[in-house]
């Protein structure tokens, strides 16, 4: 159900010549978000499932709640957009590849502007979340192949349009970069930036000692480690969290290079099945992990139903099969008796203060009731 791999190349020093940094304007982000009506989404606490789990606090971030589009991924959707239309004023259509919530981002950021939206995805893509971006307005294409496709396709079309168009009105917003296109993933980590400000605002003094990050192509993940290195007095160890079908962070830790996996859209975990690390996250996730986690989707399910039906009074948390997937890998964790080596290395005790996020709430609503409404017992 869990799989680990520490990270022989962690050391949080060799980031601090990183041209990411050098960026470093927090403020300008987070004034952005406020103009298109952006509201801090809760960070609570679960004292009785800490409690559960053996480690002596657990704060989760819920952004089920973000300009109700059920997930966080319009932070950096929208302020790439807005970048890009800074720089040329003449952009009239917005094109990407997704398997559901950035593409329904863009979608809801092209309309707030104005402009037209065409969104490529993969197979296996659940109908709901296909309605959701046509909701928005924006033009739909499926293809019957894998994410790592849609996006070539999506880079084909957008080129194609430019070639046609003499003064460039096609962007491609994509969240994953590659050698010739770093400029908009990089204002999309850029982006999230508001989200890590709320959680450095909403913790205080409080320090948190382990956070698991959710991975896909690791951009999201990137941008919340460079932002705490930059806040934090002392910052926590961090972790990434994929599924076992599409586990490429975990296998270029593993092998200490960038590589890709050939994921085929087998796991429910929609968010983070992708085949390749993006380029721009790579260079920072491959020192400051200290280690690297893939998860089947029955731990992620497992997840899902603690946070609906919680334990001892903790609040209900509305999470997805990839919002969930940090809280069952930290429950994989405490639960494998394999990892104590690893837990005493990063102190996962009963002292430990865990942060976890929850990226996305019922995305795909038919399978949020299936899971939530199995009748096994949380038996941890």
């Amino acid at each position: 159900m869990i799989s680990l791999t520490e990270n022989k190349n962690f050391s949080l020093k060799l980031l601090k010549q990183n041209s990411f940094i050098s960026s470093w304007n927090p403020k300008e982000v987070t004034d952005f978000h406020k103009t298109i009506g952006n509201k801090e989404t809760p960070l609570v606490e679960l004292p009785g499932l800490a409690k559960r789990l053996g480690i002596g606090n657990l704060l989760l971030k819920d952004e089920s709640h973000r300009f109700g589009l059920n997930a966080f991924k319009a932070l950096g959707a929208s302020y790439a957009m807005y970048k890009q239309l800074e720089k040329n004023p003449k952009i009239k259509i917005f094109c990407t590849a997704t398997d559901g919530n950035h593409g329904r981002a863009v979608a809801w950021m092209a309309r707030k502007l104005g402009r037209k939206a065409i969104i490529y995805m993969p197979q296996g893509t659940v109908p709901a979340r296909v309605r959701s971006i046509e909701k928005e307005g924006a033009e739909v294409i499926m293809i019957d192949q894998g994410y790592d496709i849609a996006v070539k396709m999506a880079d084909t079309r957008v080129k194609d349009g430019n070639n046609i168009s003499d003064n460039h009105s096609w962007s491609l917003i994509q969240d994953t970069a590659w050698d010739g296109y770093e400029k908009v993933p990089l204002d999309i980590m850029r982006g999230y930036w508001t989200q890590a400000y709320e959680i450095t605002k909403q913790i205080g003094e409080e320090k948190i000692d382990v956070l698991l990050l959710q991975s896909g192509v690791g951009s999201w993940a990137a941008s919340i480690i460079i932002y705490i290195l930059q806040q934090w007095k002392t910052p926590p160890f961090f972790i990434s969290v994929e599924p076992h079908s599409a586990n490429c962070l975990f296998e270029s830790i593993k092998a200490g290079h960038r590589l890709s996996v050939e994921n085929n859209a087998t796991t429910s975990m929609a968010g983070l099945d992708c085949g390749s690390v993006s380029t721009l996250a790579w260079e920072i996730l491959k020192n400051s992990l200290i280690g690297s986690i893939s998860i089947s989707d029955k731990l992620s399910e497992e997840a899902m139903k603690i946070l609906a039906k919680p334990i001892s009074g903790d609040p209900v948390i509305i999470s997805g099969e990839s919002g969930a997937s940090a809280l069952g890998a930290l429950i994989g964790l405490c639960k494998t008796n394999k990892f104590r080596g690893f837990k005493e290395k990063i102190y996962l005790n009963e002292f430990s203060k865990v942060l976890v996020i929850n990226t996305e709430g019922d995305t795909d609503p038919s399978n949020y009731q299936r899971v939530i409404s199995n009748n096994i017992e949380n038996n941890f």
